[in-house]
């Protein structure tokens, strides 16, 4: 599952951005940024794999083509358990 956290942003904005670019996933607001200070995010864009039983696989911190081929292959060997 992709959930993107919106971190101090105005819900109108997110709600125009999820618009624009036909986003299909869940997006929450983080408006006093609660989430982010708990996650030490160190800033913005950060991804957080997370495994099913709510484990950290990895994280990743600037823009990524998370539809690329090898970004599939990162995550599908973190999921695996083969890093």
């Amino acid at each position: 599952m992709v959930l993107r956290i919106n971190i101090k942003e105005a819900p109108a904005k997110v709600k125009a951005y999820v618009a624009q670019h036909r986003l299909t996933f869940p997006h929450l607001l983080d408006v006093e940024a609660r989430v982010a200070s708990m996650l030490a995010v160190p800033g913005t864009p950060t991804t957080f794999l997370v495994d099913r039983a709510g484990q950290l696989l990895g994280s990743s911190m600037g823009y990524r083509d998370w539809a690329s081929p090898a970004a599939y292959q990162v995550i599908d060997s973190l999921l695996q358990g083969t890093p």
